[in-house]
């Protein structure tokens, strides 16, 4: 089955491309079926390739992507050809044809443009990126005027399934406790999309749109690392046409 992907809906230039992935068609097994587009989870390295060179055919990018080995820091990388598995959370290029791109299943996938279509980049996001300042070091480095960025948030898990325990409520409390639902036997409901956009207003930006969809609650559509823990990811893409 081909792998099904969506544009996401939000105010860009004409010569951006976006796009984000489902886990429908492709050719992984198992847990990780179907359209699992990670080296990094477990997931038979030809069946990720093969899922990989798919997208590439379908989307018609003429450059390989930029595909992130994310490890949930606040090391963001600008590149200028195409790279497998560096070390980072957060890519920007303004090289046209050069795909960024940010794997997710639960985590907060950004897309990031400017307003005159000469920069794109990919944020990787769960709370330890938010906890490490991984959005505000991004927006300063990406543009000297906040209010040129575009962004947008994709699929990502929804504070009724997404439970922590003190310590995140400690880190992440001093960025606003309004993220926080108290939750029984000392947890809290965190709400990943609202962190982001209060930082990102925070930093200026204007214009933020999004994805509701949750992750967890949508198994038939995304992987969801809280509700299955062995399982693959989604790709959310951006690039310069």
């Amino acid at each position: 089955m081909t792998i099904q992907y969506k544009k996401p809906s939000w105010d860009i230039p004409d010569n951006i491309r976006a796009y984000y992935t489902t886990r429908i068609g492709g050719s992984s097994k198992n847990n990780y079926r179907y359209s699992n587009l990670s080296l990094d989870v477990g997931d038979a390295q030809t069946n990720v390739k093969k899922n990989r060179n798919e997208l590439k055919k379908l989307l018609g990018y003429k450059l390989n992507p930029c595909w992130m080995k994310q490890i949930h820091s606040s090391y963001i990388k600008k590149v200028s050809e195409d790279t497998t598995n560096v070390v980072c959370d957060s890519t920007y290029t303004d090289v046209p044809g050069l795909p960024c791109v940010v794997l997710s299943a639960d985590c907060l996938p950004i897309l990031v443009c400017n307003k005159n279509g000469s920069k794109v980049g990919v944020i990787h996001v769960g709370w330890r990126g938010l906890h490490n300042g991984i959005i505000s070091k991004f927006v300063k480095r990406f543009s000297k005027n906040p209010n040129e960025i575009i962004c947008w948030i994709g699929p990502s898990i929804t504070p009724d399934n997404y439970i922590v325990k003190e310590d995140v409520y400690n880190k992440l409390s001093k960025i606003s406790k309004k993220i926080f639902t108290k939750n029984e036997s000392d947890t809290w409901k965190l709400n990943l999309r609202m962190c982001a956009s209060l930082i990102l207003k925070r930093e200026g930006v204007r214009k933020i749109f999004g994805d509701e969809m949750c992750t967890y609650q949508n198994l038939n559509l995304y992987y969801s690392y809280r509700a299955q823990n062995i399982t693959g990811r989604i790709a959310s893409l951006i690039w310069i046409e």
